[in-house]
């Protein structure tokens, strides 16, 4: 079975058992996510990130 045919079979579940996929699926990954990347999404949740593009625009002034 292709990635394209899981993704079929997905959408068409049930929005509850689609959540039920998702949830185990991030159970499985979890562990390779860097604790760097978590910690920056924490920082995102808090308000605490910089916008790109005016970081960049900033940047282009310096």
């Amino acid at each position: 079975m292709s990635v394209m045919e899981i993704l079929r079979e997905i959408e068409a579940l049930p929005s509850e058992q689609r959540w039920t996929v998702l949830e185990g699926v991030r159970r499985l990954v979890e562990p390779e996510i860097p604790a760097s990347f978590k910690e920056g999404m924490e920082q995102i949740k808090r308000g605490e990130g910089i916008d790109l593009d005016e970081a960049l625009r900033e940047l282009d002034e310096v």
